[in-house]
């Protein structure tokens, strides 16, 4: 097996070198890369055939290469390579405009989503130990377990990590974006904590009429765990920052460059772009409450279905924090939640069946593999693209496990209360809160169908070789 060293340099070199390389993140298990010209980097075969590299895809305006669990040690060389703190490079930045897109709906859809995806990406680890701290507060509190009482000094800490996560969700989310976008994170943090300053959550609250600077109205809107909004507004700071470097004199830069940038930036924040993205934002949430109120089920089930090709195209973090804060403000979600927790199930169903019905050596350490890091470090990427993408029948039993799964939660009435992950699949009841018994129901339908159907009818490349 190659090392992690073989494999940064060798995936480097693939993407066109570090000059190519605009920016680089890290999920659980891909290296994300915005290349400046994507013609430059070798193909898809050519990627896939590095030792360690287990799949590629190009999504959202970027190359993602899966690597597995050692993919934050690869990242680590990788950013070495070129710099951590110049991954873009400035030869790099003057090639941009040679290789300007075509303004389709296409390029403009990967723009998008490449920007949302590589500010929130950087900031899972935020999620991940928000989870962990609750699903200590929730098993082990009054509710279920009752080894912690509401006056536990280990239960209010664990509620305490959990709720200053998300409260700061966007303050963390303003340095990522403004790392993504090169512009400053030091202001871009300053502008997020004006957002979530207790006196400006005060005065939403109040409900009065305030103008900025004493002339312009600014919109009443809470912006408590507001993701998307943050990242429009560095996105336009990025642009005010650099305007006012370009026209402050160099004998006051040090002062009129941030306070300048301050200073526009607050009216476009309070009175335009943000209030502009909230209620967008607003949309979406409408759109959700009608989707529970009047389809309800059937759209559980189309989640259910696509959501590995969701997870293959890299969309699925995207997807997840764009919708939080509009289920943190409906207090539950009945659909996306309980579809993905229901695949994520049928998911660990289908490699176990591969695991014991593989009928030879390969596939079955292949299956127990799969199995045990989707258990254990609850990544589900090596069962994606080792199995399910090479077997349609594994596919199929997927889809089908997670289908029924998530229609036995949403007829049951389940909701997942708590927006976290809980660091292991088989936890993930504890996220339903006071509905974790149709959670876990659901969990075992989809956890049950999904194996059956592996144990009963096989797989294709398992009965090939039997």
């Amino acid at each position: 097996m190659a090392n992690n060293q073989q494999i940064a340099e060798q995936v480097l070199a693939a993407v066109g070198g570090k000059a190519n390389v605009s920016s680089v993140t890290h999920c659980m298990t891909r290296l994300r890369f915005v290349l400046v010209d994507e013609s430059k980097a070798a193909d898809d075969k050519t990627l896939e055939a590095i030792a360690g590299v287990l799949k590629v895809i190009r999504a959202g305006g970027q190359v993602q290469v899966v690597i597995g669990r050692n993919v934050d040690k690869v990242y680590d060389i990788v950013c070495e390579r070129i710099g951590l703190e110049h991954a873009a490079q400035p030869a790099a930045e003057a090639e941009l405009p040679q290789e300007k897109q075509k303004l389709t709906p296409k390029a403009v859809a990967n723009n998008i989503l490449g920007a949302v995806s590589g500010s929130l990406t950087p900031v899972l680890p935020v999620i991940i130990v928000a989870g962990i701290f609750k699903m200590v507060a929730v098993l082990f509190g009054p509710k279920n377990l009752g080894l912690l009482t509401a006056e536990s000094q280990l239960y209010i800490l664990c509620n305490l990590v959990n709720d200053a996560g998300f409260y700061f969700l966007p303050f963390f989310v303003a340095y990522s974006a403004a790392k993504r976008f090169k512009t400053d994170p030091i202001l871009s943090m300053l502008v997020a904590a004006l957002m979530l300053h207790p006196t400006m959550l005060d005065i939403v609250a109040a409900g009065e009429p305030f103008k900025i600077y004493g002339l312009l109205p600014m919109q009443l809107v809470n912006y408590t765990q507001a993701t998307v909004p943050v990242i429009l507004v560095v996105w336009i700071l990025s642009y005010v920052h650099k305007w006012v470097k370009k026209v402050v004199p160099d004998f006051i830069r040090t002062i009129g460059v941030p306070v300048l940038t301050t200073f526009i930036m607050i009216p476009l924040t309070f009175c335009v772009f943000g209030p502009i993205c909230n209620e967008i934002m607003s949309w979406v949430g409408s759109a959700i409450l009608w989707m529970n109120n009047t389809i309800g089920v059937p759209t559980i089930v189309v989640v259910a279905a696509i959501w590995p090709f969701v997870i293959m195209f890299g969309m699925h973090v995207p997807v997840m924090m764009a919708l939080l804060p509009t289920w943190m403000e409906m207090g539950y979600d009945a659909i996306v939640s309980p579809a993905t927790i229901a695949s994520n199930l049928a998911g660990i169903g289908v490699e176990l069946a591969y695991a014991l019905r593989a009928g030879s050596r390969e596939n079955k350490e292949l299956g127990w593999t799969c199995f045990v890091t989707h258990v254990t470090a609850n990544i589900s990427e090596p069962a994606l693209y080792g199995i399910f993408l090479r077997d349609r029948k594994a596919l199929a039993w997927d889809m089908l496990g997670a289908v029924a799964g998530g229609v036995t939660m949403g007829l049951l009435g389940g909701k997942v209360t708590l927006f976290s992950g809980v660091g292991f699949p088989f936890l993930e009841f504890l996220r339903f809160g006071e509905y974790s018994v149709p959670g876990a129901i659901g969990m075992v339908v989809a956890f049950g169908v999904s194996l059956a159907l592996g144990l009963v009818f096989g797989f294709e490349k398992a009965q090939q070789k039997n």
